[in-house]
């Protein structure tokens, strides 16, 4: 979405006279001049007031098909009615433009009102490892989806990342000679080939595997899809692999070949059966064959959320991508929103000073909205993250973490783009120890990531904060 800066500029006009109060003496005969020629009167000049924008939200804008979509999505997840929780807060999207979310709004109504075939409205929900356990992206992909229809799973990674990989759609089960490469890694190839995710997945043996089991239970179901897009490298000296599709004795096998005189990111689609069965990739082990993932997506008109979390990295890690690769990988996907969940492994990078992190996250902010100018940007900041004090064994308050907010907050104001203050939602800087013990737990006793059931609420919190000027009254009314 284009960004415009509205400057208002003031004239001062200033009348000349004698003493307060006093006439001006008349002129003399003799003193009179001939008129002058007369001259044209400027047209004043035209100010252009800046929209005004009405107060933030301060609770979600009810709405029958808000509350229908939210009753569905928690059963599906949790079994019944998440229901009011008392350390559970509403938090808005901070916006002072009071337009940031303009595009995705007028995407979302626009597929509401057509529904062609084919029509999506996709979100590149990027972030770290509370992104990569696919749980508050994935209420967010069953609430927008109830209501504006199943678009796909989208977007899925082939290998697991780490040892705690999830995706609410998916299980995956690998073989242990695939090497993960992605900008936070210290050594490997360091070559930015990492496609749409920022992670890649590859190996030469012949031995490695992939195996991708569909979950039942997701909100939004692989054996749905209608197409399958597969990602991968080429290269030159590329190997080959072959996805297979069914079971062992009754498998329909793809052979791919990746070697190629340039290195390129390719995307290929593959043909669904109508009934979905196990897909499964394997190496010949003739060459080094390079991942960077799937789209599963449904032929109808919907919503697609992509998920593309990293577990320990940080936002600046974009940074180390190859940048024409991910941009082209990113207008692929045509996203309306993205939107950038990172800070709390930056709060623990004291040795950084905090200017360094704001040039960056300038930089990425940079970087996406070239990419992509059109579409909404929102930053989601990171949870409240106490600091435990070694003597009193009291959590408090993380200082850097308040200036990573304060920091994305600010930048997020000056970009256009949405802020969503994830420590508003635990109830402020502090609050984390009553997550922790709430029962049933909210939080984790890392005191940093949360339970299944808090990022439930998380996902349902932000979904509303997304939807609150589309479903009331909009802070500034779209042009």
């Amino acid at each position: 979405m284009s960004r415009f800066v509205l400057a208002a500029s003031a004239c001062l006009l200033v009348a000349c006279s004698g003493p307060e109060g006093a006439a001006p003496a008349p002129a003399s005969p003799t003193e009179r001049k001939p008129p002058a020629a007369a001259v044209a009167t400027p047209e004043p000049t035209q100010l252009h007031e800046p929209p005004v924008v009405a107060p933030e939200p301060t609770a979600p804008a009810a709405s029958p098909e808000a509350t229908a979509a939210h009753a569905e999505v928690q059963t599906t997840m949790h079994g019944e009615a998440l229901g009011e929780h008392p350390n559970v807060h509403f938090a808005p999207i901070e916006d002072p433009s009071g337009t940031a979310l303009h595009a995705f709004h007028a995407a979302l109504r626009s597929l509401a009102e057509r529904p062609a075939e084919g029509a999506k409205v996709r979100i590149a929900f990027y972030g770290a490892s509370s992104v990569a356990a696919d749980r508050y992206t994935a209420y967010l992909r069953g609430y927008l989806q109830r209501r504006f229809g199943d678009g796909g799973v989208g977007f899925v990674t082939l290998v697991p990342l780490w040892r705690w990989h999830r995706h609410d759609a998916l299980r995956l089960d690998a073989s242990k000679h695939w090497r993960i490469e992605h900008g936070q890694r210290k050594t490997g190839k360091l070559d930015g080939y990492y496609g749409l995710l920022g992670a890649s997945a590859h190996t030469t043996h012949e031995r490695a595997r992939s195996k991708l089991v569909p979950k039942s239970t997701a909100v939004s179901k692989i054996a749905d899809s209608d197409t399958f897009a597969l990602q991968y490298l080429v290269q030159p000296g590329g190997g080959s692999f072959a996805l297979e599709l069914g079971t062992k004795q009754a498998a329909t096998t793809q052979t791919f070949d990746t070697k190629a005189a340039a290195v390129a990111l390719k995307t290929t689609s593959v043909t669904l059966p109508e009934q979905f069965i196990p897909l499964q990739i394997r190496a010949r082990g003739d060459g080094e064959v390079r991942l960077m993932g799937g789209i599963f997506e449904r032929d109808q008109a919907g919503v697609v959320v992509d998920a593309l979390g990293i577990g320990g990295t940080r936002s600046a890690n974009m940074l180390e991508w190859d940048q024409p690769q991910w941009t082209a990988a990113l207008r692929e996907r045509a996203p309306s929103l993205y939107v950038l969940a990172y800070g709390a492994n930056e709060s623990v990078d004291e040795d950084e000073p905090i200017e360094v992190y704001r040039e960056n996250l300038e930089a990425v902010l940079d970087r996406f909205a070239a990419a992509v100018p059109e579409a909404s940007c929102v930053l989601v900041g990171p949870v409240d993250y106490p600091l435990k004090d070694p003597q009193t064994e009291i959590w408090g308050a993380r200082p850097r973490l308040r200036q990573i907010l304060e920091t994305q907050r600010a930048v997020a104001a000056e970009r256009g783009c949405g802020f969503f203050d994830t420590s508003r939602l635990t109830g402020g800087l502090g609050s984390m120890p009553l997550w922790v013990a709430a029962e049933p737990k909210l939080a984790k006793d890392d005191h940093l990531h949360l339970t299944p059931l808090g990022y439930l609420h998380f996902g349902r919190v932000l979904s509303d904060a997304l939807m609150a000027d589309y479903d009331g009254p909009p802070r500034v009314p779209p042009a």
